[in-house]
């Protein structure tokens, strides 16, 4: 009997969130196997075993949520549920979290505690999912060199390779779906910070277009870009969650220039496919890691194998060069008011400014305990507290003139071509080697590896990425599929119909 096997023998592993699903209604399994197994994985290898590092708080009522929802289906057997209702999740520690410490990864937030949960995480508690815990971050969502490091968690590692990192910001839920800590893991990505993650670690995730997936309650780096989203093991899994946590919220005006309700995304796989399908090949992004084309390479080839017709495409050079032009001016602008928005709605003993908050990180760096910054990122934040404002004429500029032109090109080129989607490697190098190993296997001869990522940030376009093969080390290389403003349940049906499931 599967309840008892399952829990036993590992045999959860492998469940899709559909599998669950049925196995949760037939009574095969129960959600407090669910989470218990899942924490017995966090148990071997978060802290010790493989020091994933992956986790950073625990709700530690998971399990009598867990018994209190199995008790609810013992009471009515027959019922339907909904799809995510007893299944764990996990959520990167930037996503406001009610009775949890939600730290952006920064240990001056180390002691804040949210009133209310953010809007997707509320999705899904409000379908019966169970909030498992909270997931390391690079910090404050911005790397600086150091992916997947901050002060309140420390460094999160790559399960595939532990002397690599998970890429980041979103390094932490990567890290957990990839080692088996939870079958989900909300993320938010403002200039690659879902993507680059799952690509590294073998997993799946979608930039969405901006505004199918509501950002209140998430600590903002810039609302212009930012996005959340998630993180799993499988399209299907991603579609699954996609259609519990889109919607419309009246706290993010974004979600309401998106007809997010007549996206569907489970359904959208029914018949999913590239047969007749045109792929545009990017090919601005290559050469910087052999491994890492030649695996793109063989994508290209599985494409035409699933009846794609793909053209090559060369991007213009601006597209080359969206952080300098585009991501960075606008992310420097945009922080200091918007991130003492957020600190506003804290309570009175959390830093009210950013200035508050730079003078708190810098004491604690004085004290030069294990709770250190980045240098680099301390470094980025005071720089920031100088930066010009958003009502800047470069600003202004870019908001106005640069990302409506970018956009408008982009969809010509795509027009123009007649493809149903652009294609690149998610990331043109294997992830990095942590901070403070050595590696030298690692090869990577890009001045920005991310450089790729920051088209689908600049335009709002949607992107997922999918794995595509693993290169030696057992480093994984996914691959980007990236579509037209509101396209997202097409890029999702390309990915599973490259992946054949």
């Amino acid at each position: 009997m599967l309840a008892t096997a399952a829990h036993a023998d590992g045999a959860i592993d492998p469940l899709t969130l559909v599998d669950m699903r049925k196995a949760l209604d037939n009574g095969s399994i129960t959600s407090e196997q669910l989470v218990s197994h899942y924490l017995d994985n966090i148990r071997a290898n978060n802290r010790q075993g493989q020091n994933i590092n992956a986790l950073v708080t625990l709700n530690d009522n998971a399990l009598e949520q867990a018994r209190q929802w199995d008790a609810q289906r013992a009471k009515n057997p027959g019922a339907r549920h909904a799809p995510l209702a007893g299944i764990p999740f996990v959520a990167k520690d930037n996503f406001d979290s009610k009775g949890l410490v939600t730290s952006g990864g920064s240990y001056v937030l180390r002691t804040s505690v949210p009133g209310q949960d953010a809007f997707a995480i509320q999705q899904l508690i409000d379908g019966q999912a169970i909030l498992l815990g909270k997931t390391n971050m690079s910090e404050l969502a911005a790397s600086f060199g150091w992916f997947g490091y901050s002060s309140f968690g420390g460094q999160t590692l790559n399960p595939r390779n532990t002397r690599r990192d998970a890429s980041g910001s979103s390094s932490g839920s990567a890290a957990a779906v990839a080692a088996q800590f939870a079958p989900i893991a909300l993320g938010s990505d403002t200039s690659g910070s879902i993507r680059a993650p799952a690509s590294v670690t073998g997993t799946v995730g979608l930039r969405p277009s901006i505004g199918l997936i509501s950002r209140s309650g998430v600590i903002p780096l810039s609302l212009t870009f930012d996005t959340a989203g998630v993180i799993t093991r499988s399209v299907l899994d991603q579609a699954v969650v996609l259609d519990v946590i889109k919607g419309q919220d009246k706290n993010d005006a974004a979600t309401l220039d998106l007809a997010s309700a007549q996206i569907q995304f489970v359904r959208g796989l029914s018949g999913a496919s590239l047969k007749g399908k045109t792929i545009g090949i990017v090919s601005n992004f290559k050469g910087a890691n052999p491994e890492v084309d030649a695996v793109f390479q063989a994508a290209q080839q599985t494409l035409k194998e699933r009846g794609a017709h793909i053209v090559s495409i060369a991007l213009p050079k601006g597209f080359e060069s969206l952080w300098s032009d585009v991501l960075g001016p606008v992310g420097d602008a945009e922080f200091k008011p918007q991130f003492e928005r957020y600190l506003a709605t804290l309570d009175a003993s959390q830093p009210r400014t950013l200035e508050q908050f730079v003078e708190q990180a810098g004491k604690n760096q004085a004290q030069n305990n294990e709770h250190g910054m980045n240098p680099a990122r301390l470094s980025g934040l005071e720089a920031v507290l100088k930066a010009g404002t958003t009502d800047s004429p470069q600003v202004i500029s870019i908001l106005t003139r640069k990302i409506p032109q970018l956009r408008e090109q982009l969809s010509a080129i795509m027009k123009q071509n007649k493809v149903d989607s652009l294609f690149f490697a998610t990331l043109n190098c294997p992830p990095s080697v942590v901070h403070g190993v050595t590696d030298d296997s690692y090869v990577c001869t890009a001045g920005d590896t991310y450089a790729a990522s920051y088209i689908a940030s600049a335009t709002g376009f949607p992107e997922i990425t999918v794995p595509a093969g693993t290169i030696k080390g057992n480093l994984p290389v996914g691959v980007s599929f990236l579509g037209r403003y509101g396209e997202d349940a097409k890029v999702v049906s390309l990915g599973y119909a490259f992946l054949g499931r």
